[in-house]
């Protein structure tokens, strides 16, 4: 039986480029106001399962948002609803920090010359909010891979949508930021927006997110509240890494034991 209350849909969908698996019949539903983390080891299928909410891959099975396949959206129309971070942004294509946040109010704008009031006060508005406001006159190559990610971070935000998707928006961000971003995000589920994260933070992930999605091999293989599904067997099915699991509230601490032998690492001498 389909959640009627649910907003995101997942049904059943697969990716293979060429004859490799990338996911294969994943399913999931979203409600508004949840956070979702998605974890798992590098090549599982993260990044390639949010482009498949995002459309910029197209998936066998379905995807229904707001009641809706995604496939019958506009471009336009799905713009105003999703905003993604996806990785890879173009080499050499130098801007102003202050241009690439003002990009994500294309969305509500029909010509290339956009720049209206309410989207500058909103891009000034992330800007700060991100602390990156300081930078706002630098090119952005020009900025640390840090200051970089929560630039995009507010290019994303400053859509407005009501579905938010990030592939790993905390990576090579410092402890400070990394938390002031969970922070942020879990602040607009709250506000009733769906935010769906990918993420190797597997603390911070569980510590803020209401539902975690574990994969591995392009599958599914655990999903639910983080501290009924984070556990030392997980880690080692998942991870190969035998560690202890120490819960401290809604936060797990995991201590990894040392399991390279001496005779492993010959190599370096």
């Amino acid at each position: 039986m389909k959640c009627e209350k649910c907003e995101i849909i997942v049904d059943g969908i697969s990716v293979y480029f060429n004859s490799s698996k990338i996911l294969e019949n994943i399913k999931f539903e979203v409600k508004k106001g949840e956070m979702l983390g998605i974890i798992g080891p590098n090549g599982s299928g993260k990044t390639t399962l949010l482009k498949c909410i995002a459309r910029s891959i197209i998936p066998k099975g379905r995807i229904i948002i707001f009641g809706k396949p995604i496939e019958e959206y506009t471009n336009n129309e799905y713009s105003k609803i999703v905003s993604a971070l996806l990785p890879n942004w173009p080499n050499g294509f130098n801007m102003k920090v202050y241009e690439v946040v003002l990009m994500g109010c294309r969305n509500r704008t029909n010509s290339f010359w956009w720049e209206k009031e309410e989207d500058i006060k909103a891009t000034e508005e992330f800007l700060k909010l991100l602390k990156v406001y300081h930078l706002h006159d630098r090119d952005f190559t020009t900025l640390s891979s840090g200051e970089q990610r929560r630039v995009l971070i507010a290019k994303s935000l400053v859509q407005r949508t009501d579905i938010i998707l990030l592939d790993e928006p905390i990576a090579y961000l410092d402890l400070k930021y990394r938390i002031e971003i969970m922070e942020i995000l879990k602040s607009l589920s709250k506000n009733n927006k769906i935010v769906i994260i990918s993420a190797h933070e597997i603390d911070l992930a569980s510590s803020y997110c209401d539902k975690i999605i574990v994969l591995n091999n392009g599958k599914i293989v655990a999903m639910g509240k983080p501290r009924d599904i984070i556990n030392e067997k997980l880690i080692y099915e998942v991870y190969g890494i035998n560690a202890t699991i120490k819960w401290f509230e809604n936060y797990p601490i995991i201590i990894p034991k040392r399991n390279i032998k001496k005779e492993e690492l010959l190599c370096l001498n």
